[in-house]
């Protein structure tokens, strides 16, 4: 049977010291540690999150940045394109009246010599009938 004496009273005594120093020496301390530990951690995730947000902000601002300059390189080369396109109209309008204009002049150089080479002709044509006519009827014709 158990029997209650005084070494069951020392035996709690000694429990209860022990369960007290314990908890001064070990426990409580253990228990700090940990809740620091577990702030370092919530810190860490709430800088990760933070980092993470910028990331993504970044990344947002970037990609409209990166569209925003397309659309200008885009706007840009359309304008250039355009210009371009007018510079070579020009260009084409100025060598097709460039080439009417040779066109017309070489026209006129040409009716001119044929006008002065049908001169010349009647002049040698009158010159040879004449010869002809003086040779057929053995007399001068005039």
């Amino acid at each position: 049977m158990i029997s209650i004496n005084a070494t069951l009273v020392v035996q709690i005594i000694n429990l209860l010291v022990l369960m007290f120093i314990m908890n001064k020496l070990l426990y409580k301390p253990i228990q700090e540690i940990m809740m620091k530990r577990q702030l370092q951690v919530a810190d860490g995730h709430h800088l990760v999150q933070e980092i993470n947000q910028k990331v993504a902000t970044g990344r947002e601002d970037y990609q409209s940045q990166m569209r925003e300059g397309r659309h200008k390189v885009r706007a840009r080369l359309a304008e250039l394109k355009a210009e371009t396109e007018a510079e070579a109209q020009g260009i084409i309008n100025a060598a097709q009246e460039n080439a009417l204009k040779r066109t017309e002049e070489i026209t006129r150089n040409i009716s001119v010599e044929i006008a002065s080479a049908r001169q010349e002709i009647q002049k040698e044509a009158h010159g040879v009938a004449l010869t002809l006519a003086s040779n057929i009827l053995g007399r001068e014709v005039s």
